[in-house]
């Protein structure tokens, strides 16, 4: 003991040790505090340096298609930057995979062929599932199998949930939910059962036809006739006077993106078709803001097709300068093929 301790009551000393241990003690545990504080920043920026747009939501590349009516090499030159996927339309009736399909498969795009069940017909499911349009279908296998059965996707029946195609299962009578199922199966079966090197889409519309609340289950065909399932959304603001409100890519696709979460199968999903027209609002920053969703939100989604035809007043294409470098940029930035 020190000569001032001597000097201090016995009562105080022992309040003094005891305030000096809780000290030691308040001390250490900032410590470990501080340790832990730095362990955990450093781990924020070693996964922000990682993965700088996504924080690692997204662990598959996106797979970026197009529907466009320009040469593939001259999109690439507009928009300054490479997509990955073909979307071609055809009737069934005039399926034609040397000039609709080998071309892209040649240049080292994956392509998605959509077929088209069209027909004189008001309703047609019966007619597909009972195998009327079965020969084009077994011409267009032959025409796949010749060229070595190069994989590609089809899309038969797309938005089946609608009442404005043949198929659609909204035009009643014999069109429903079990005669969709039935022509769906039909035709998968027949792709399955000639070995024809397909995955096949089962494309939903985003929203049921009339206003529905039916749930996506309900169209379910089965596991093994579903190698992915997509569905399509729009931003049709000022197309009609049903169309007055201004959509953003969140807006038109969230409603049918939680109805696939909830199908069976746990399939890869996707969006067969999505675009925007250009009344009113600024058309480039929608592209912008459906990329950073779909690269932050929508994480699920494994391809996304983007629908660029000009089609009269629904002004899908990139038509401008502003919208082409918006389009490209943005699938530049959030382009994950070279990091996944």
């Amino acid at each position: 003991m020190s000569d001032i301790e001597s000097n201090i009551p016995s009562s105080k000393r022992v309040t003094m040790v005891r305030v000096s241990r809780v000290g030691v003690a308040l001390s250490i545990l900032s410590l470990a505090m501080f340790g832990i504080f730095a362990v955990m920043r450093s781990n924020t920026i070693n996964e922000t340096e990682r993965s700088p747009v996504t924080r690692n939501l997204r662990d598959k590349r996106l797979v970026v298609g197009l529907a466009d009516d320009r040469p593939v090499g001259e999109r690439v030159e507009e928009i300054g930057a490479d997509f990955q996927n073909v979307v071609k339309y055809q009737d069934v009736r005039s399926l034609d995979y040397r000039w609709m399909v080998k071309p892209y498969l040649d240049k080292g795009k994956s392509v998605t062929m959509v077929i088209e069940f069209f027909s004189d017909d008001y309703r047609n499911l019966e007619k597909i599932a009972n195998g009327e349009y079965d020969d084009h279908l077994y011409s267009f296998i032959g025409d796949i199998k010749a060229d070595g059965n190069r994989k590609f996707s089809i899309r038969p029946l797309h938005e089946f949930n609608g009442d404005w195609y043949p198929w659609g299962t909204y035009r009643g009578n014999e069109n429903n939910t079990g005669s969709f199922k039935r022509a769906f199966r039909h035709i998968a079966e027949i792709f399955r059962r000639k070995g024809a090197n397909v995955d096949i889409q089962l494309d939903y519309n985003c929203e049921n036809a009339r206003g529905d609340n039916k749930s996506f289950r309900d169209w379910w065909p089965g596991d093994d006739v579903v190698d992915m399932v997509m569905c399509n959304a729009y931003n049709r603001y000022g197309l009609s006077k049903w169309h007055n409100d201004w959509e953003s890519f969140r807006d038109v696709f969230q409603a049918g993106y939680d109805e696939m979460l909830k199908l069976p199968g746990n399939k890869p999903l996707g969006i067969g078709e999505t675009g925007t027209t250009g009344y009113g609002y600024k058309k480039a920053q929608w592209f912008k803001d459906a990329f950073k969703d779909l690269a932050e939100r929508f994480v699920r989604v494994e391809e996304c097709d983007f629908f660029l035809i000009n089609k009269g007043e629904r002004n899908w294409g990139l038509n401008s300068w502003d919208e082409e470098k918006a389009f490209g940029e943005s699938l530049q930035k959030y382009n994950w093929l070279e990091n996944l």
